[in-house]
C-alpha cells in the first residue's frame, strides 16, 4: 500500500531556481549595508562634533541624531530582510 507523499519532491534544484539564487549578490547586499552603517557613525560623529564645538545638547541625546540613525539602520535591516525573504522564495 504505497501512497504517494503530497508535497514537492526532493531533487535537483529547478534553473529558475539556481538564477533567482544567482541574482542574489553577497557582496552587493554586503556594500549596501555597509553603506548604511557608515552613514550612522558619520551621524554620531557629526552630532559629536557639533556638541564639541559647543552645541547645547549632550552627546546621544539629540533625536535627531538618534532619528537618523534609526532611519539608517531600518533601511539596512530592509536590505538584509529582503534578501531573505529572497531566498526562503527560492
Amino acid at each position: 500500500m504505497n501512497q504517494p507523499i503530497p508535497g514537492p519532491r526532493p531533487g535537483p534544484p529547478t534553473p529558475s531556481t539556481v538564477a533567482e539564487r544567482a541574482a542574489i549578490d553577497p557582496a552587493q547586499i554586503q556594500r549596501d549595508v555597509h553603506q548604511f552603517t557608515a552613514q550612522v557613525d558619520e551621524v554620531r560623529r557629526a552630532a559629536q562634533d557639533r556638541h564639541d564645538l559647543g552645541g547645547d545638547t549632550e552627546p546621544g541625546i539629540d533625536l535627531t541624531t538618534l532619528d537618523a540613525q534609526a532611519e539608517l539602520l531600518e533601511r539596512a535591516h530592509d536590505v538584509l530582510t529582503a534578501t531573505l525573504e529572497q531566498l526562503d522564495r527560492v
